[in-house]
């Protein structure tokens, strides 16, 4: 008899071991099951939370840094001469010796000054008291690199080199405006002076320090503070906070030099007119 219970209890341990055993793999099933849904959620629910978009950018071939640097050395080569010389006279600008970029800018100016210091702008040499020669003698650019660190260094034997380490360096942008001009009576051909040359130089810095900027200084960041506050550094992290543009209007006319305008009305018979009618 104590060998059939003994028996029976094998039986029955036997049994609750395995459906133990099956609860357990039950219960994995069920968990791996719960991670695979919560995976797929996860997933799903991040394919829908991200978004795509995309911007089109485009660049001009000169960046506006590089013809702010010519524009500005323009401007201050033209400061260095004495327009007022030209007061009521009749001028043409011979322009056949000046080749440079930016001409339509340096012409432009040439023509400003000389109207702004009292003189006039003649449509041809025989139709001028005298004629302005002007030349260009080199307007551009130039880029320099300097840096303090260890350069890159080639390792003999071996198609490999040690990467340049950089603690700090300036990319330098400078810009030149060398202008020569001669001035001679339209009727004889006579020189009227000596003329002579006009430098004028300009520059930008960028600075990095620890792979940190840029921090800009120069002709250019201070020529964009004056015109509209900031200096424009972009969409780098070192930029300065937004700042509101300058109003700086630009006058036109001398309203004690000529009558205010008046407009004229441009239909014969208001609708107004009519209606009353």
């Amino acid at each position: 008899m104590n060998s059939n219970r003994l028996l029976a209890f094998q039986k029955y341990s036997c049994g609750k071991a395995q459906f133990m055993d099956d609860a357990m793999a039950t219960d994995r099933q069920s968990s791996f099951t719960v991670k695979r849904i919560l995976t797929c959620c996860l997933l799903a629910s991040s394919a829908l939370a991200a978004g795509c978009a995309s911007t089109t950018t485009s660049k001009t071939a000169r960046t506006g840094t590089e013809q702010l640097l010519i524009s500005d050395a323009i401007d201050r080569s033209l400061s260095n001469v004495r327009f007022s010389d030209f007061s009521g006279y009749s001028v043409f600008i011979e322009e056949k010796y000046l080749d440079s970029v930016d001409k339509g800018y340096l012409v432009g100016s040439l023509r400003h000054r000389l109207l702004e210091a009292g003189g006039s702008v003649a449509p041809a040499a025989d139709k001028a008291d005298l004629v302005l020669e002007v030349r260009s003698g080199g307007v551009g650019t130039d880029g320099q690199e300097s840096f303090i660190g260890i350069p890159a260094i080639g390792i003999p034997g071996l198609p490999i080199e040690l990467p340049e380490v950089k603690i700090a360096s300036r990319d330098t942008q400078m810009g030149t405006a060398k202008l020569g001009f001669v001035c001679y009576d339209a009727k004889t051909g006579k020189s009227l002076g000596t003329g002579g040359n006009s430098t004028a130089l300009t520059h930008n810095n960028d600075t990095y320090v620890l792979g940190i900027g840029p921090f800009r200084s120069g002709s250019v960041v201070d020529q964009r503070q004056r015109a509209v506050g900031f200096n424009g550094v972009g969409g780098s992290f070192m930029s300065s906070p937004a700042k509101v543009a300058k109003r700086q209007p630009v006058s036109m006319m001398d309203h004690n030099f000529a009558e205010p305008y008046a407009a004229v009305p441009q239909i014969a018979t208001l609708p107004s007119e009519t209606l009353t009618k």
